[in-house]
């Protein structure tokens, strides 16, 4: 099944609005993770054959915030359009506990404008030495998932995961508790080809997780290419992903479309793993 999620977001005074497409999140969503008011689905209307599914007021489900200003800008237009999102824990400091989750949430509460409804669902940043007790005190807190960032391979990623192998118990205290996994999924290696990052991180990193941890269910995030969407899409129930448009849209060659002579780099940045 493939749902698409429509997604704004922005930075400063700038928002822009991306569209994401996500495999078989319905099947994850509805495991446990979320609330009985999390999992209402609310403003989406299936048919009796599922060949056609309407949202008219859609989740977005990779958002990000920041912090400060940034964040009083994009909350409204978010709360204006969205029901529910899920935030993503990349800020400077990264958001590493359960406290420091609960404690955006009340900032980004306190950001939405008049009675808006909406209800943004945390996240918490994994790191090496996030523990097992660390894990089941997030689920008591409501948190839904935890992001891991390989250390290096993105915005706000170098408190990110360095050793794979050492937070397999953590990972384990995850599908006990039924809390998503949600995976930037890139290799840091300088002389791994950087359209190839993904389907390197796949083979080294990502199927060694869950040949340990079958039980756990993950969401690769925005992912770039055939061989993770491949990937997926013969994968396990409990293996998800999300989409944006331009990674379908596009391909290196329009990193020349604009300037036949030069990189243009508005390409380049869209063309890359988003933020």
């Amino acid at each position: 099944m493939v749902s698409v999620i429509p997604s704004q977001a922005g930075q400063g005074t700038a928002s822009h609005t991306m569209w994401r497409c996500a495999f078989r999140l319905t099947r994850l969503s509805t495991a446990g993770t979320f609330s009985a008011r999390q999992r209402g689905y609310k403003g989406i209307n299936a048919s009796a054959s599922s060949s056609k599914l309407t949202i008219t007021q859609p989740d977005d489900w990779h958002l990000h915030l920041r912090d400060g200003a940034g964040l009083k800008s994009v909350v409204p237009h978010t709360a204006q359009h969205f029901g529910r999102a899920v935030i993503m824990p990349n800020l400077v400091p990264p958001v590493t506990s359960s406290k420091q989750a609960l404690d955006y949430r009340q900032r980004i509460l306190a950001a939405i404008p008049g009675k808006a409804d909406f209800q943004p669902l945390m996240t918490c940043y994994l790191t090496d030495n996030t523990s097992p007790d660390e894990v089941y005190e997030a689920k008591e807190d409501g948190i839904v998932a935890y992001k891991l960032y390989p250390a290096g391979a993105t915005t706000n990623s170098y408190s990110g995961v360095t050793d794979f192998q050492t937070v397999i118990p953590t990972l384990k205290a995850m599908a006990d508790a039924g809390l998503l996994l949600l995976v930037h999924g890139e290799v840091t290696d300088p002389s791994v080809d950087f359209f190839d990052r993904e389907k390197v991180f796949i083979e080294q990193k990502l199927k060694p997780i869950m040949e340990k941890v079958p039980e756990l269910r993950i969401v690769m995030e925005h992912i770039t290419t055939k061989d993770a969407a491949e990937f997926v899409h013969n994968g396990p129930d409990n293996l998800a992903a999300s989409i944006t448009p331009q990674h379908m849209l596009l391909n290196r060659n329009a990193l020349f479309l604009v300037c036949k002579l030069a990189l243009s780099i508005m390409y380049w940045c869209m063309l890359s793993k988003p933020l």
